[in-house]
């Protein structure tokens, strides 16, 4: 400061120039008045962002976030001109007057929401494709970690399903029905314009609107990978004013509300009498003795659900962002920190997110930049953790978790001494990832001239994750001293993996009106590249606890207790894009599109493709003859659109062979054999395989009433998926081994279906205001062509539980039926008397010559007296026939209260956690089971584990999958203004919140919503972590 006053005085012509400029600008600015203010909105809150024009000027300046406003005016009778969107302009004379008190009034007839589409943004008016939109308004009234739970019940034809309740773990989305049966499903996620390698795991509070693309003609703009349909989120920017500091904080607490019924004791001992007479015709007196001899606690009644269970754990999450500018620069950022604990043992999810976005300005140039880093820390559940505890007999000791021996843990070789040593293993298992994530967004953009603008866009991001499991060293013994023998063997699992992407865009874009007429064109175009490189490794048997790492475990190569390899792959991506979108007078839209991608992933001869899209829409409302109508029906629009888009999310090196070193070769003589490492071809090359292709048709209808108070949204649409990539198996003389496959292009599939949405909102003028919405949405899927000969391809992981034979796979892939369709074999009830065993081992004198009374009797469907594949009969999936979401809001006077309910109707479950309680006899059911003082019930008697009667492939355990979920509440109060001023703050909410309060089904296990992957395993409860209800409190806050 110093050296600046000393090199003025030292230029004393610069000096006294300067004193001069600063007199007369104190003299002009004195001719000027100070005219300053408040802005309110219809119910007095603060409005930020009001525009405030002096009329016939471009001089203004915008509320801030206060509602307040200064302005300099050359005349103190001046007209000031208030707008913003969603409310009336308004034109105030000054008429001398210095201090201004605005209040806005609500005109939803001229509210123009923009919607952002695939590179551009538009007026909703102007829309001819199908897009949803939710905005951060919504988004804050349901306080979730994660965006996809945040989603489900928003937009008609957008499927969310929870795929667990474990901490981190995030939902699966789908939009209109499966996209591949062989690659992934999941939408490409865009995040302020840059494509995103899977789910972002963007935190909430970082988005300000998140726009969903679900029709081909509108997704086509993104080519090879708009199949699934996209998800465009664009996070928060600043705003010209004063910074505005906001923090917005919630704690609570988790809990499970359902159960799958086990046995206490009293039922497990008669239930332990029944099946000893099943099985063997053990009588009651011998049984007894049995069970003295095992020296088993029959004062135990040991529930593990105290062990297993973490109630009331913990949630919460802390977001505060910071933001304003200039006109020329503004920002944004934003910190949120989560942290969840699991309501199962060894569970939780830690994460930090950071954003910083950044708006510059000057002259032709825009420039937009943003940085985002993730840091996340998650400890999985054991894995299957619930179908062990389903093993463990109320008479077998409490377990405590801390313990690193057990002595007296059965008898000798008894299943429940291996049972209580695998339980333990479970319990003290530890499986922790942690994951860095960076990514980054340049957007510079020129003005060439008037309309005439060229972008530049550069973006991508890089993930560093780490995976450590550990089984820890554990011993169990047995009542005679021996060491158990269990299933589980202490070991290190290491697993790390690296993926990075870039993506560089650059495009012009032109926009001409005239006479009526609006134009807009976009030519781009686009490189990417995807790099991922893992390591794996393996070792058993650890030496001490104390020392949980690879190199602490014994090796033992020959008998496999060392495994690991790595992968380094990467694929990269060339797209060319044009546009041309075409309005006159509002009237007649029209958008016709066509991109050109090319692929690494394919071979040079396939790796091309080309796709074009379609769309128009005609506002029936802005015709002349419709003016008449225009006070009460405000908007009448039909749409209609036809796309195509591709698919390329499948393995890499599709299109290549596989070499495979293994140890498989047996050398030497009659008792000096040794295996020697040799190679093979593992898998066969496919040079012509490429893209899945969809093509689709939608036709859409809008309208709105009441000055745009009750809209309506609806669309059809018929989806074809065509040379989708099936698995083919190989004839044995290729050499390929059994069950190998080769993947090809021959394969199709139809997705057709209808979307409903409505939404009413009313605002008061005594401060009431309130809101409704409603959607639904109906998904029809089937399999229109297969290779081969129509027989059905099972899926691989489509098991009811593990521990069941390969042949007990349940959903199929088969022309004319929804893809993971269930073949069940069908069930007739219990066999109830002898002269029905006679019948049925008549019927089938092979496979029921076994039979007895009490015996589940199954249906042979084709006669031949056996019960084979080709038994099996359709009975539904795990796809429901169609979804509602009711959305209810209100507020009064700073209260506010939101209510989201969701529902899934039609959908089938296999109770495979049922059926492994049934299996293991624990399960409370089996004190009703078939007995001969019990002919009537339907529960088939209990023989032991491995027989008939717990078969996973019976429709026996399919149940009704319907729910209805009120899946978020929320309420609040917001203090007044003045009251918020008095404490120094802009704004002041405390809320409560609550999530998956309540569910109305039948489904007799945790929970009908069950499904990891949306295919596979959808419908199939494999013990899966139970989704869990949670209660929150809240406070935001703005300074």
């Amino acid at each position: 400061m110093m050296h600046f006053f000393k090199h003025h005085l030292l230029h004393c012509k610069s000096f006294w120039g300067t004193i001069l400029l600063v007199f007369l600008t104190i003299q002009l600015q004195a001719q000027n008045y100070f005219i300053s203010g408040t802005v309110v909105d219809e119910i007095g809150q603060p409005l930020p962002g009001v525009n405030v024009i002096l009329l016939g000027t471009s001089k203004g300046t915008s509320s801030d976030f206060n509602g307040k406003f200064t302005l300099s005016v050359p005349d103190k009778n001046a007209k000031l001109e208030f707008s913003s969107v969603g409310h009336k302009k308004q034109i105030i004379s000054l008429d001398g007057r210095t201090k201004l008190n605005i209040q806005m009034e609500v005109d939803l007839k001229t509210l123009e929401e923009i919607v952002v589409i695939g590179y551009g943004e538009i007026k909703k008016k102007e829309l001819t494709g199908s897009v949803g939109r939710v905005d951060s308004e919504t988004l804050i009234q349901t306080p979730t970690a994660d965006l996809g739970t945040a989603l489900q019940g928003q937009i008609a034809g957008v499927n969310v399903q929870a795929s667990s309740g474990d901490p981190g773990a995030p939902a699966n989305i789908q939009i209109r029905g499966l996209s591949s049966v062989t690659g992934a499903n999941a939408p490409l996620f865009v995040v302020d314009g840059i494509p995103y390698d899977g789910n972002p795991r963007v935190s909430p509070n970082e988005i300000e609107s998140i726009d969903v693309l679900k029709d081909a003609a509108s997704a086509s703009v993104y080519g090879t990978r708009g199949a699934g349909g996209v998800i465009l989120i664009t996070t928060k920017s600043g705003k010209a004013g004063q910074m505005k500091v906001a923090l917005d904080s919630y704690y609570g607490f988790q809990k499970i509300t359902s159960d799958l019924p086990l046995m206490g004791i009293e039922d497990y001992l008669y239930s332990f009498f029944l099946s000893k007479s099943h099985l063997n015709g053990t009588p009651i007196d011998d049984s007894w003795t049995q069970l003295e001899n095992n020296r088993y606690d029959f004062t135990n009644n040991t529930n593990l659900e105290g062990v297993l269970q973490n109630d009331y754990a913990p949630v919460q999450n802390h977001s505060l962002s910071v933001s304003g500018g200039k006109d020329d620069l503004t920002y944004s950022i934003v910190g949120t920190y989560f942290q969840q604990e699991g309501t199962l043992i060894n569970s939780s999810y830690d994460r930090m997110n950071v954003r910083a976005n950044a708006t510059f300005k000057k002259k032709k140039w825009t420039i937009n930049t943003g940085l985002g880093f993730r840091i996340e820390e998650r400890q999985y559940a054991p894995y299957q953790l619930l179908l062990e505890a389903f093993k463990y007999k109320p008479f077998q000791r409490e377990i405590d978790p801390s313990q690193s021996t057990i002595e007296d843990a059965g008898s000798a070789g008894s299943t429940e001494a291996v049972n209580l040593g695998n339980m333990m293993y479970k319990l003290k298992q530890t499986d922790f990832k942690d994951g860095n994530h960076l990514n980054y967004n340049l957007r510079a953009q020129y003005r060439i001239a008037k309309g005439f603008n060229f972008v530049s866009r550069v973006g991508g991001g890089f993930t560093d994750n780490t995976r450590v499991r550990i089984n820890p060293l554990f011993r169990a013994y047995d009542f005679e001293g021996e060491l158990v023998q269990m299933q589980n063997r202490s070991g290190v699992y290491n697993e790390s993996e690296t993926r990075s992407n870039w993506a560089w865009e650059n495009s012009f874009n032109y926009q001409k009106k005239f006479n009526g007429h609006q134009i807009k064109t976009l030519a781009l175009f686009s490189l990417e590249e995807y790099v991922f490189t893992s390591f794996f490794g393996r070792k058993y048997d650890l030496i001490s606890n104390d020392l949980p790492v690879l190199n602490a475990a014994t090796l033992d190569p020959d008998a496999g207790s060392r495994t690991g390899w790595n992968q380094d792959k990467s694929n990269s991506l060339v797209g060319m894009l044009g546009r041309l979108q075409y309005d006159y007078k509002g009237r007649y839209l029209l958008s016709v599109s066509a991109r050109r991608d090319g692929s690494s992933r394919f071979s040079e001869d396939a790796r091309w493709g080309i796709f074009p899209s379609i769309s128009g829409g005609w506002n029936i409302s802005e015709e002349s003859f419709f003016k008449g109508l225009s006070d009460v029906w405000n908007v009448f629009k039909i749409r209609a659109s036809h796309g195509t888009t591709g698919n390329q999310n499948f393995l890499d090196y599709s299109n290549a062979a596989t070499i495979t070193l293994t140890k498989d070769y047996v050398y030497g003589g009659l008792g000096n054999e040794s295996l020697a490492l040799g190679a093979t071809q593992t898998k066969f090359a496919n040079p012509n395989v490429q893209w899945e292709t969809t093509i689709q048709s939608n036709l859409g209808i809008d309208l709105a009433f009441f000055n745009n108070k009750l809209t309506f949204t609806a669309d059809i649409y018929d989806t074809n998926k065509e040379d989708m990539l099936f698995p083919v198996l190989l004839a044995p003389s290729t050499g390929a081994g059994s069950n190998s496959t080769v993947v090809l292009n021959v394969g199709n599939m139809n997705n057709r279906g209808l979307e409903l949405s409505t939404n009413y909102r009313h605002i008061g003028e005594n401060g009431f205001n309130w809101s409704i919405g409603a959607t639904y949405a109906k998904n029809q899927n089937t399999v229109t062509k297969m290779s081969g000969s129509n027989k059905m391809a099972f899926l691989d992981g489509s098991t009811v539980a593990d521990g069941v034979p390969n042949e007990d796979k349940v959903s199929v892939l088969r022309e004319g039926y929804e893809a993971g369709a269930f073949f069940l074999i069908e069930t007739d009830g219990v066999i109830s008397d002898e002269e029905e065993l006679q019948a049925y081992q008549e019927a089938m004198p092979g496979f029921a010559s076994t039979a007895k009374v009490g015996d589940l009797k199954y249906v042979d469907q084709d006669g031949d007296g056996e019960i084979t594949i080709e038994d099996r009969v359709y009975k539904g999936s795990g796809m429901p026939d169609f979804e509602v979401g009711l959305n209810l809001s209100a507020g009064y006077k700073g209260f506010d209260i939101s209510m989201q309910w969701y529902g899934a109707i039609g959908g089938e479950v296999l109770n495979g956690s049922k059926a492994y309680s049934y299996k293991y006899g624990t399960h409370q059911d089996l004190v009703y089971q078939w007995s001969s003082a019990n002919t009537a019930s339907n529960i088939p008697a209990y023989r032991g584990r491995d027989h008939e009667n717990y078969r996973g492939y019976t429709d026996y355990w399919l149940e009704d999958g319907s729910f209805a979920r009120l899946r978020n509440l929320s309420i609040g109060y917001t203090l007044p203004n003045n009251a918020s001023k008095a404490l120094g703050l802009s704004k002041f909410k405390v809320y409560l919140a609550g999530q998956n309060l309540i569910t109305i089904t039948n489904y007799s296990g945790f929970d009908p919503e069950v499904g990891n992957d949306g295919l596979n395993t959808r419908g199939i409860d494999k013990g899966n972590y139970p989704i869990s209800a949670s209660y929150r409190a809240g406070i935001q806050l703005e300074f």
